[in-house]
């Protein structure tokens, strides 16, 4: 920069209003603003659902469950030996039997299918369901259960009341059909992933229940295994590795859908380019108020042009004031989305649907990374911008512009 373009630049950050009250200089700014910040609103609200999903997807549910590949229980012998294999694994941080078992829950006249899950309450660990508690205890004794947030609200249950469930016991078959079983269990807890599905089909109660209803007198439906953090993204190749240790009646399925995952992160880049559209469309206003300016300013480029200033100065002098000016409005404009996300995600008008979207809370996420590949390609696109217009001033002549003021 040499002290020309210096000169100016000082006058222009000095006194900047009367350039700002320009209507094309003001509407120009608008435009980066409003467009920045609604990209920016878009990526911290998708990368706050990305990384939502994915904590519930990991969180609430085992990575990988090894189950009879009959489809039969698993014998108390044959889940010892397995365990015992599957401890000397460093990924792995749980590995825990679970007797599932598909059951009908009623309240009055309304019913709804459920998942019953049981843990061995012996175990050093007992599933990862307690941090989910959201109201009343994740203690279970005989006779208590936990149940899904929304299974409670959609059969008008609360903490302490009782939920009658029924099974279908193929060892209870009558001349009338099969005699479910039925039995009433008080309500303890209130489990909230906000997985919607899970959170509306899901109760947790003892083995001891569990074994009563199903009529199963020892076995386990699976093994429930969960890795750490830092191997949850190779979930499939796990399940490939365990596999070949396996016993042949067994398989390791993996239950988290990755596949989920990586769709929600594309839909994350594309919503990304589309909206980065909106800044493109803000770069042509920037070409026309450059235009306008350099058409207000022609007597100031020729006389510079007639004291000798090279065309790269006339150029930078301008340009810098521009460039500037936008720099400093995609800065709000990133500034914007952050406030536009903090308020949707705080407002009590729309929440998710649950059964759409699978959770059922607007989450925000500001990531440094998407900060800056906002403002480095938006800077980029003004750059350019700028640019176009500016190459008009080496085809002006003096004369002409003295001519025509």
């Amino acid at each position: 920069m040499n002290p020309a373009e210096k000169l100016f630049l000082e006058r222009y950050i000095q006194s900047p209003k009367r350039h700002l009250w320009r209507f094309s200089f003001l509407f120009m700014v608008l435009g980066i603003v409003i467009s920045v910040g609604i990209l920016s609103t878009a990526l911290n609200l998708f990368e706050g659902y990305e990384r939502a999903l994915k904590s519930v997807l990991l969180d609430s549910f085992a990575h990988i469950r090894i189950e009879n590949i009959n489809g039969e229980l698993l014998p108390d012998t044959l889940i010892s030996l397995t365990l015992q294999k599957l401890n000397s694994k460093p990924e792995i941080d749980s590995a825990i039997p679970l007797l599932t078992t598909n059951l009908m829950a009623s309240n009055g006249e309304k019913a709804r299918g459920t998942v019953f899950n049981a843990y061995d309450t012996t175990s050093v660990h007992m599933g990862n369901y307690a941090k989910y508690v959201k109201e009343g205890t994740a203690q279970l004794v005989q006779g208590n259960i936990i149940v899904g947030h929304y299974l409670a609200k959609e059969l008008g249950l609360s903490l302490g009341d009782t939920l009658n469930v029924f099974y279908p016991r193929l060892d209870f078959i009558t001349p009338l059909g099969m005699h479910p079983v039925e039995t009433p269990l008080i309500i303890t807890g209130i489990y909230h992933s906000g997985f919607y599905e899970y959170d509306r089909t899901l109760i947790i109660g003892t083995l001891q229940d569990a074994r009563m209803l199903s009529g199963a007198n020892d076995g386990f439906s699976c093994i429930e295994i969960r890795l750490k953090n830092k191997f949850a993204d190779d979930i499939n190749l796990y399940a490939e590795k365990y596999n070949k240790m396996l016993n042949n009646d067994l398989v390791a399925l993996p239950t988290t859908n990755t596949t989920l995952l990586r769709l929600v992160k594309m839909q994350k880049w594309l919503i990304f380019i589309v909206f980065f559209f909106l800044v493109l469309i803000s770069g042509i206003n920037i070409i026309s108020g450059i235009s306008t300016q350099i058409y207000d300013k022609k007597n100031e480029i020729a006389v510079l042009k007639a004291l000798g200033a090279p065309k790269s100065t006339i150029r930078n002098i301008l340009g810098y004031q521009v460039i500037l000016l936008c720099l400093i409005s995609i800065i709000l404009g990133l500034i914007l989305g952050f406030i536009a996300s903090w308020v949707i995600v705080h407002q009590n008008i729309y929440q998710l649907k649950g059964d759409v979207y699978f959770i059922d809370k607007l989450a925000l996420y500001v990531a440094p990374f998407n900060q800056i590949l906002i403002f480095i390609l938006a800077s980029t696109l003004v750059i350019l911008c700028v640019q176009i217009p500016l190459r008009r001033i080496d085809k002006m002549q003096v004369i002409d512009l003295l001519r025509n003021p």
